[in-house]
């Protein structure tokens, strides 16, 4: 194809989302529309409307903390100790349990992709092919990545082997201190 016939192409393709685009925005003004009008008619004939939906996440973040700390006035009306006001604002997301099980996988998963990039390195090394300038870098590529992954996969398989009889970890008396309120 020429690149008349690309840009002509293009040009269709591009208009089409502009379409698209421009009449899912006029659905969800119109929807707006009609809840707003909903609302209004409600108030008119003396009925209180529900609140909005809470819709998005910095909207639900929001409720979230209002609801956290609900909770943590009525622990202190009931004379409880309501413990941390914050524990954790994302909710244990970002907190890594680590448990042997994980670097077994974590390693066997490595050790796997590290062989895999090593082969075709091999193949290309033993088979005599003759490596064109080009390619050079993708070969010497393969041949530091490759063990390095490998070698990490297999330091994951051995800490497994070191670990897989240690009992779980206990929490820290630091948190336990902070948890009974002293």
């Amino acid at each position: 194809m020429t690149p008349d016939k690309w840009l002509g192409l293009a040009g269709i393709v591009a208009s089409a989302l502009v379409m698209v685009l421009g009449w899912l925005i006029y659905w969800v003004y119109r929807a707006k529309l009609l809840e707003r009008e909903e609302r209004r008619l409600m108030i008119e004939r003396g009925v209180t409307p529900p609140a909005p939906a809470v819709v998005g996440w910095p909207a639900m973040r929001a409720r979230e903390a209002e609801l956290r700390f609900q909770e943590r006035r009525l622990l202190i009306e009931k004379g409880l100790n309501p413990g941390e006001a914050n524990p954790d604002p994302f909710g244990g997301l970002f907190t890594r349990k680590r448990r042997p099980e994980h670097s077994l996988y974590r390693g066997l998963v490595m050790l796997a992709v590290g062989v895999g990039l090593l082969a075709p390195f091999s193949m290309i090394r033993w088979s005599g092919t003759i490596v064109s300038a080009d390619s050079a870098d993708f070969v010497l590529f393969l041949a530091v990545i490759g063990p390095l992954v490998a070698l990490y996969g297999l330091a994951n398989i051995v800490y497994y082997g070191l670990t897989k009889n240690r009992p779980p970890e206990a929490a820290s008396p630091s948190s336990q201190d902070s948890r009974s309120g002293s």
